[in-house]
């Protein structure tokens, strides 16, 4: 086997539970996460890419919320990544979303949509320690997406 049981089991996970992961997230956010969590009233959440320059390709993204309302343009208002492997997400996986956010229409000046990151198996406690000091970053656990919003 390639990588052994354990590169096919995270493989398995990504390709096929991370979908289905991907899709919850989503969900979570348009049923049940609260205004305070995303920013705003989530009007629509799909996945996109954003191309980069910096790195000449593009970038999917997972979790992408927007708030539409009568008066306005819509806003995008969270943008998220849904990781459902096995080891713990990271600071790295914060840093590229901040990049992410970078890419956004409109990312480097007004209003800066909230990070979230979802988790099938936690968050590092590097992570953790960072998050205490961001408001502008979620952190959504199995406890919260099935839980509290």
């Amino acid at each position: 086997m390639i990588g052994g049981p354990a590169g096919v089991a995270d493989t398995v996970a990504s390709k096929i539970y991370g979908a289905h992961f991907e899709d919850l997230a989503r969900q979570w956010c348009f049923e049940h996460a609260s205004s305070d969590t995303l920013g705003g009233v989530a009007s629509a959440v799909r996945p996109t890419e954003l191309p980069c320059r910096q790195h000449r390709r593009g970038h999917g993204l997972d979790v992408v919320v927007t708030e539409s309302t009568s008066f306005a343009a819509d806003r995008i208002t969270a943008i998220g990544e849904a990781k459902s492997t096995e080891a713990p997400v990271d600071v790295p996986q914060l840093e590229r979303l901040e990049h992410l956010r970078e890419l956004l229409p409109g990312g480097k000046i007004g209003a800066l949509p909230k990070l979230l990151l979802f988790a099938r198996s936690g968050f590092s406690p590097a992570l953790v320690r960072l998050n205490e000091r961001r408001p502008d970053v979620e952190l959504v656990d199995m406890g919260r997406l099935y839980g509290a919003a």
